[in-house]
């Protein structure tokens, strides 16, 4: 077997257990081998010539962000990486706030500093401007933030 041939053979080897990684679960073990197998593979080159060595060498540095890249995107759809990776979270759609600042309601519960108030509106959870306000007391809507209310006690 000719150096040429072996060198084939490595990339070949190598490609191959990286793709086993990508679709096996093996903690990263075929992924190191993947890698030594290329690494294999280019210092074969440069045993052939000291040129072709750098060209490998070059092209396999060239490749290897747009081949992340790939697998980056390829894995979440793999039955591993279905089980490993979160579902991307729903669309989020912004609701109008349900109350609005000025607005009166009564404390369900003891805000301390957040609990439950109830506005015309219905219950929402709203967080004391100051210190703790307990249950049944007016209060006062002074700011909204992320359509969470703060109040303060009339």
């Amino acid at each position: 077997m000719s150096f040429a041939d072996l060198a084939i053979l490595l990339f070949g080897i190598g490609i191959a257990l990286l793709v086993g990684e990508l679709l096996l679960p093996t903690h990263g073990l075929l992924g190191i081998l993947g890698g030594g197998a290329i690494a294999s593979a280019v210092v074969t080159c440069y045993r052939i010539d000291v040129r072709l060595g750098t060209i490998v060498l070059v092209g396999t540095a060239v490749a290897l962000p747009f081949a992340g890249a790939a697998a980056v995107k390829i894995w979440p759809k793999t039955p591993v990486g279905r089980r490993v990776v979160l579902a991307p979270p729903p669309v989020d759609v912004v609701v109008a706030p349900l109350v609005r600042v000025g607005q009166s309601g009564v404390t369900v519960s003891e805000l301390r500093p957040m609990g439950v108030c109830e506005f015309e509106s219905g219950r929402i959870e709203a967080i004391a401007e100051l210190g703790i306000i307990p249950p049944g007391r007016p209060v006062r809507v002074v700011n909204l933030s992320g359509n969470r209310p703060t109040v303060r006690a009339v």
